[in-house]
This record gives structure tokens, sequence and C-alpha cells, in this order.
């Protein structure tokens, strides 16, 4: 409803939408497979590069669009070696190589 001012003019004033009625333009999913990869990698962790390279990988979590479906994702925790990394996309391809030396490393260190 317009109010008058001191002048007596009549202005409209703005009134702000309710926080129900904002909706927000994106909405972010959760993306439940890589957040599995990422703890496992997390797990598997040693020292400073694999803290950092996992600290990147939540980033590219959080920045990117798509999840890894649950087969690929069962696949890369229970059959490493039968990974095609090229099958995922260009910016997962470098943190599953790394999922899979963090998997490498931690067999060669258990053998000796």
């Amino acid at each position: 409803m317009p109010s008058k001012t001191k002048s007596g003019v009549k202005s409209s004033r703005k009134t702000e939408p309710r926080k129900s009625e904002v909706r927000p333009s994106k909405v972010k999913t959760k993306k439940v497979n890589l957040l599995k990869l990422y703890s496992e990698m997390n797990k598997m962790s040693n020292d400073a590069v694999d803290k950092e390279v996992i600290k990147r990988f939540k980033i590219i979590i959080d920045t990117i669009e798509e999840d890894i479906t649950k087969k690929s994702l069962l696949l890369i925790l229970k059959e490493p070696k039968n990974v095609t990394v090229t099958d995922f996309s260009d910016s997962l391809q470098p943190y599953i190589k790394h999922y899979l030396f963090l998997i490498r490393r931690n067999k060669r260190t258990k053998k000796a």
C-alpha cells in the first residue's frame, strides 16, 4: 500500500519477498557416490600430497554437475584392476587414477 511522505506525496514502498517465496536458482544435488569415493581416499591417505589431492577432489565434487553411477563406484571400490579411467569425465580422471595408485601403494606396504 502506498504511504505518504512528509511532503504529502504518495510513494510506493518496495517490499522484499518472503524467504519462503525466494527459490534458489541452482539446486544442489548430493553426489553420494563421489563422496563415498572421497571418504575411501581419505582413509588411505598418508602424506601431504595425498591430502592436497583429496582437498582438490572435494572442490571438484562440489562444483561438478553430475555424479558417477553406483555401478561404476562399486567397480572402482571392489575391482580396481578392471577400471577403465577413460570412461569417466576428464575432470574426474586424475582423482580416480590417484585412488588406483593409493590402492596399489597400500598393497605394497602391506606385503613389506
